[in-house]
């Protein structure tokens, strides 16, 4: 007897399966080899930092106190020029060190040592993906962060440690070459992304085989528009307490943009709505790795306290 015809499916990583278990298996199975994860500050909230956008709790509803014409220009790098002291005064809030990495930073760094990590695209400044221990090589911070600082006329690099002083210190930076204002190199409004996150954007999400992203709006351009740059076959999985990014009738129909979650034309997208953390551990689970990813977190957050009591002793110290 003839056999069946062999079964053609419309996504055939996740085997028509629009779930997060369709996900794991598509992982397990080694079907997703080359993985790219997107992270916004969704993904940051659950260590102590506030989102941007969130009414009442965002970064921007709670920058009354600067007096500042508009919130985002804490952001701004012509409002920087010319009074750099209220992004001084936030950075004190967000500096590395003062919080520890989630079980969601960890999670994309068992990605990598399980070899499926092809990047990781931040728009977060709060470095705890590299304080997880995603490699440099895996991870491009798109909007910058504050692991390094320069100088905004010669662009000279300031020493962290000094920098750090300063912020802690609550004063401003200043250039040991030229006496210019120290920045930390974070892509404000009126610059450039880093040349970095266009050249590798332009391998990476062709080559992608899975795409998840995690904890943003999906409002800044470019990066927004990055979930509309792998194949066509790729699956989509965004971890979000509510979907984003999402495609209409009338522009699903005139061109390619966005999620399609609702639309009879989905056929990759999975909607994994819900608390971030919650869901990239029942992820793990599903996985194989939650005995992993919690021994991950476990040492993280013991070496943060480590990290933290050796700060303070130094600065008592140093008193």
């Amino acid at each position: 007897a003839a056999s069946a015809p062999e079964r053609v499916y419309r996504c055939p990583a996740l085997r028509d399966e629009l779930t997060l278990g369709a996900v794991a298996a598509a992982l397990r199975d080694g079907r997703c080899r080359n993985v790219v994860v997107m992270n916004g500050a969704g993904l940051s909230t659950a260590a102590g930092i506030p989102d941007f956008r969130t009414p009442g709790t965002g970064l921007y509803d709670n920058l009354e106190k600067y007096n500042l014409p508009q919130p985002e220009a804490v952001f701004d790098i012509d409002y920087f020029r010319s009074n750099p002291k209220p992004f001084y005064t936030l950075a004190k809030e967000l500096y590395p060190g003062n919080y520890a990495p989630t079980r969601g930073h960890y999670f994309v760094r068992l990605l990598e040592q399980h070899g499926v990590l092809l990047r990781c695209y931040t728009q977060n400044i709060d470095t705890l993906e590299a304080e997880a221990g995603v490699s440099r090589e895996r991870l491009v911070e798109a909007h910058g962060s504050f692991a390094t600082a320069g100088c905004i006329d010669c662009d000279a690099d300031a020493d962290a440690d000094d920098v750090r002083a300063c912020v802690m210190a609550g004063r401003v930076a200043h250039c040991a070459k030229c006496d210019g204002v120290v920045k930390s190199r974070i892509t404000f409004f009126g610059e450039s992304l880093p040349p970095r996150f266009f050249a590798l954007a332009q391998q990476d999400f062709p080559r992608a085989d899975l795409l998840i992203v995690i904890g943003t709006s999906l409002k800044v351009r470019p990066f927004s528009t990055l979930v509309n740059h792998v194949d066509e076959h790729c699956p989509r999985v965004l971890v979000n307490m509510e979907a984003v990014g999402t495609a209409t009738r009338l522009t699903d129909t005139l061109y390619t943009s966005g999620f399609r979650f609702n639309l009879p034309a989905n056929t990759r997208d999975v909607a994994a709505l819900g608390d971030c953390q919650a869901t990239i551990t029942r992820l793990a689970e599903l996985l194989g790795w939650e005995d992993e990813l919690e021994q991950l977190y476990e040492e993280g957050v013991e070496a943060h306290k480590a990290a933290a009591q050796a700060r303070a002793a130094a600065a008592a110290a140093a008193a």
